[in-house]
């Protein structure tokens, strides 16, 4: 991805990383390039992101296609909390992408609406790395 101000940034749906012989952890983002595409790129190490040729119509395409792209690197998503509905219900939560991760810790509440939903929610219980991470992404602006 071209570094340029001018140009909008494509949203960050999801991040995953995998290991790479020589250069070990790299960090993979999925990003919505529009309403039907989303494409997957590799942090090259210096805070620059390469499109990769994985990209899919929709989320869970996108992201089954990764795993079978890079399952020999030990892809692993990474753990963004687990997301709830409001009002609560007798519910498990669902896992989090990173981008409703991000709604949710930027509400003072925690309560967002999710627009492909319908409903309010909130997220708990991200791990320490995803938290980190959206922090330093912010700080470069990233996302």
């Amino acid at each position: 991805m071209v570094e340029n101000t001018q140009t909008k940034i494509p949203k960050l749906i999801h991040v995953a990383y995998l290991f790479l012989p020589k250069k070990g952890k790299r960090f993979l983002f999925l990003r919505k390039m529009d309403d039907h595409h989303y494409q997957w790129f590799q942090d090259d190490g210096l805070g620059n992101e390469v499109e990769t040729g994985v990209g899919a119509p929709v989320v869970e395409e996108a992201m089954r296609l990764a795993q079978q792209e890079w399952k020999y690197n030990a892809f692993r998503t990474l753990i963004c909390g687990f997301r709830y509905t409001l009002p609560e219900r007798d519910e498990h939560g669902m896992n989090a992408l990173f981008h409703h991760m991000v709604a949710s810790y930027s509400t003072p509440t925690g309560v967002y609406f999710d627009e492909d939903l319908g409903h309010n929610c909130f997220v708990q219980f991200a791990s320490i790395e995803a938290r980190t991470l959206w922090q330093k992404l912010k700080e470069q602006k990233r996302i």
